[in-house]
């Protein structure tokens, strides 16, 4: 029976993930961009921006300009989830407590 869970969630993350990485190929790398920049202002905005956000960022635009959208969209991606992970970050901080 867990065998039987376990393989059914597998088989449940492996599809979504598939699903994730069809719909990231087919976004336009502006859109992306854009994503990216807003989560990067928000990290910002609650004072938890990640070191490498607005390399990131930068290197879609240029890589979106020379006309590699998959790499565009790649980076915008990653850029957009280290923004949305310095939010979720800031909100993990606000009931940071010492552990003994």
């Amino acid at each position: 029976m867990k065998f039987n869970v376990l393989f059914a969630s597998l088989l449940l993350a492996l599809s979504t993930q598939a699903f994730a990485e069809d719909a990231a190929k087919t976004a336009d790398p502006a859109a992306a961009i854009t994503a990216a920049e807003a989560a990067h202002k928000a990290a910002q905005a609650v004072g938890f921006e990640w070191r490498d956000t607005a390399k990131m960022i930068k290197s879609a635009k240029e890589a979106a300009k020379a006309g590699d959208a998959e790499k565009a969209i790649k980076l915008a991606n990653a850029a957009k989830l280290q923004g949305d992970m310095g939010v979720k970050q800031a909100e993990t901080a606000k009931n940071a407590e010492p552990r003994f």
